[in-house]
């Protein structure tokens, strides 16, 4: 990278020829995400308003690009990885965050609750004490007023230990299924939870027998409690819902990361968030 010419390509940002820009553009993305730090340190008072947008254009685009290959890198895996996966979403809004950092917060979390645990275990109790260690004891727990795309991300609920019914739903699977535990989300109306399965390997082609893998649900909002199918009943009763195998059956990863991108977008057109609603749409139609 050649800081003279990059220096001298972020002075014709402002620049009103259509050519001279899009040559501009083009060379500056030419760089890759390597460039980011210069164009993020290269802002000064001396820039005018139309500079300055350009330049936070030009970087969000490049990191926009650059995360649509990850995800496509991530699913064409052929086992995509449910931690990675909620990671690409959430650094969709913190572009800066670190997979090896979110790891080992993710993994200190494991390493308390595998303390408590042993083989000798039923599902009942080992989830109990999953529970004690992650809500009591860490003190996780659900947030009501959960409606800011923040409230969403990985990273902001490692910190604050506050989420909403999905983004504590996918923490909570990734530290089960990171002990062996066969807990899976379930796409519900407007609420997510989880199903502790009979086996953690699942054929989620097979969808008449999804349902038959449940031995029974848990609400990761409500600190993991433990309730029947039963209940479902009641709750699409009151949402006025017809039944569907779906809101009874665990869901492959792929159906979480789009589940969780459902919500996102409902959030931000709500918002009026156009710009981000097209990114987020973007990035749900290449996920398959």
């Amino acid at each position: 990278m050649n800081p003279n010419e990059l220096n001298a390509l972020i002075a014709l940002l402002d620049d009103d020829d259509r050519e001279v820009l899009e040559n501009v553009w083009n060379r500056i993305k030419s760089y890759g995400e390597e460039v980011i730090p210069h164009l993020e340190n290269a802002w000064t008072a001396d820039f005018n308003v139309k500079q300055s947008e350009r330049l936070e254009e030009i970087i969000h685009e490049i990191q926009y690009e650059s995360l649509l290959e990850q995800i496509d890198q991530w699913q064409n895996t052929p086992t995509p990885d449910l931690l990675r996966g909620y990671f690409l979403i959430s650094k969709y809004f913190f572009p800066n965050i670190n997979f090896e950092v979110i790891e080992r917060k993710v993994m200190r979390i494991r390493q308390s609750i595998w303390l408590e645990l042993n083989s000798n275990q039923t599902p009942f109790e080992q989830i109990q004490i999953f529970n004690q260690v992650l809500y009591y004891h860490l003190g996780f727990k659900g947030e009501q007023e959960a409606s800011q795309n923040e409230d969403f991300c990985l990273n902001h609920v490692l910190e604050s230990k506050k989420g909403n019914p999905i983004s504590l739903g996918i923490l909570y699977i990734v530290l089960a299924r990171s002990l062996n535990l066969p807990v899976f989300g379930v796409c519900l109306v407007n609420y997510f939870i989880l199903a502790f399965c009979r086996s953690e390997q699942i054929d989620f082609k097979e969808d008449e027998e999804l349902q038959k893998q449940v031995l029974f649900y848990l609400n990761p909002f409500q600190k993991g409690v433990i309730f029947s199918k039963n209940q479902i009943d009641d709750y699409l009763k009151r949402m006025d819902t017809k039944q569907n195998s779906l809101y009874y059956s665990p869901a492959d990863t792929i159906r979480v990361i789009k589940e969780m991108l459902h919500y996102l977008i409902v959030i931000n057109e709500q918002k009026k968030e156009m710009d981000v609603v097209t990114d987020l749409r973007e990035i749900a139609g290449r996920i398959q």
